[in-house]
């Protein structure tokens, strides 16, 4: 089995867990958990670097391309949306999974392995966040603690596949229609993520609606 099959095989089934989200109630009653704020672009609020450069976008460039519209059937155009997998306020932090697997690859922040390598995704922020050491040194812990889920996430995963066949069927199935592994887009949207909520004060936009978007997340803890 290939690179790419035993990695899907690991974390194929990552996406539809990922995606699939609960509050718990806030600490702070002054947030309402059960209503998400108005969605506003993410990167208005922190502008978390991109971790790409004109290099690696010339070498994973088949996936840099937009995604294709949606197909069109009888009924018109199709009614599901890959957005509408995610609460509002998470949407723009979900980098497309076949790039982002790819400059992962080619950097080795992903290793032959299929494990994370932190020391890699440091030398990747050593070229792509060099002018603002806060920021990677934000990044980089995040890293380090997003991988850390990931691999507490895979050992439920399999425990799961291992006690339920009809859930283990599922995952096998998903596994073979996806196009490439979402574990690097899973990792990177993690990172964005706690980046986001740790986002240095020297770049966060200090307004009313990115403040609210932020207490929200850090309050209302995904189950």
């Amino acid at each position: 089995m290939s690179q790419a099959s035993n990695m899907k095989a690991n974390f194929g089934c990552f996406v539809v867990i990922f995606v699939c989200v609960c509050y718990a109630s806030a600490e702070d009653e002054s947030v309402d958990c059960t209503k998400p704020p108005r969605f506003i672009p993410l990167h208005t609020c922190c502008p978390v670097p991109d971790l790409s450069t004109e290099e690696l976008m010339e070498q994973c460039a088949e996936f840099a391309k937009p995604p294709p519209p949606p197909p069109i059937g009888r009924g018109g155009p199709a009614k599901f949306e890959h957005s509408h997998h995610h609460p509002p306020h998470m949407r723009g932090l979900h980098p497309h999974p076949c790039l982002i697997e790819c400059i992962f690859n080619k950097t080795e922040v992903i290793g032959e392995n299929g494990e994370p390598d932190v020391d890699k995704f440091s030398a990747l922020l050593d070229t792509t966040v060099k002018d603002n050491e806060e920021m990677a040194a934000i990044m980089e812990e995040a890293f380090e603690e997003c991988t850390e889920k990931a691999s507490e996430l895979k050992a439920k995963i399999a425990e799961k596949i291992s006690k339920n066949p009809e859930f283990a069927e599922k995952m096998a199935n998903h596994r073979m229609q996806a196009a490439c592994s979402p574990f690097g887009a899973m990792l990177m949207t993690c990172v964005n993520m706690e980046t986001f909520k740790n986002c240095p004060a020297s770049v966060w936009n200090d307004n009313t609606e990115c403040n609210t978007v932020r207490d929200f997340i850090n309050e209302c803890k995904r189950v």
